[in-house]
């Protein structure tokens, strides 16, 4: 951390010198808010929503909030927001004018050290993709499924607020959230109790405690409420 420090105040030291200001403008128009920010933001867009997949991006907002969003949501995330932004890039590129301040025009060796600041942080994408495909055993095209192929390794948790929301779907509640504040206390301690055995076992798999869990929960569906 403290290397870091260092090494970004040195950095900024040529910010505050009189020329200051025209480093400053080299580094706004490449690098904090140029095409660099737009590209690793398209390459996320495309991540999530056509390799994760949108629908289950859609399905984990809808756990989160406990509602369902709109579907204009879904097809701003698979095509108009993609299509934006990379009509956004090739516009900028087609439109390019050389950066200036005020009457100042930047010398060629000034632009080109903005596209290298720019490059620094966009070629990672490329760069780690060739990486992969290069450095992973098997033939391209199962290289490329490998890439393309999401790896979730969910928490137990996770599991178990899954299967109890797809239980207490047999009711009318329109909030997750309010389904499960509706659990009585004694529920909530017998849950506590299981989960705190199943804590101690560490050499357990995830497998395993997915299925105590979602037992108990099952169980406790069957319950009536002691409200009641």
């Amino acid at each position: 951390t403290l290397g870091m420090t260092v090494f970004m105040c040195l950095l900024g030291l040529p910010m505050i010198t009189r020329g200051g200001m025209y480093v400053f403008q080299l580094m706004d128009f490449y690098a904090a808010s140029g095409m660099s920010l737009l590209w690793c933001v398209f390459f996320q867009t495309i991540a999530i929503c056509w390799v994760f997949g949108a629908k289950r991006f859609y399905l984990c907002i809808e756990e989160m909030i406990g509602y369902r969003v709109s579907m204009y949501w879904y097809v701003c995330w698979v095509l108009l927001a993609p299509a934006f932004m990379l009509f956004i890039f090739v516009f900028y590129f087609v439109k390019y004018t050389p950066i200036t301040m005020g009457d100042y025009q930047y010398p060629p060796w000034g632009e080109a050290l903005g596209f290298m600041i720019s490059l620094s942080s966009m070629l990672w994408v490329p760069g780690y993709a060739i990486y992969f495909l290069l450095s992973t055993p098997g033939t391209w095209r199962e290289v490329l499924q490998a890439g393309i192929t999401p790896v979730i390794q969910p928490r137990a948790e996770a599991l178990c607020a899954e299967v109890r929301v797809g239980l207490d779907n047999t009711k009318e509640f329109s909030d997750v959230e309010q389904n499960l504040m509706e659990r009585t206390d004694d529920s909530f301690d017998q849950m506590e109790e299981k989960g705190h055995d199943e804590d101690h076992d560490k050499e357990g798999s995830v497998e395993e405690k997915v299925a105590l869990t979602v037992e108990f929960e099952k169980n406790l569906v069957e319950e009536p409420n002691l409200n009641q």
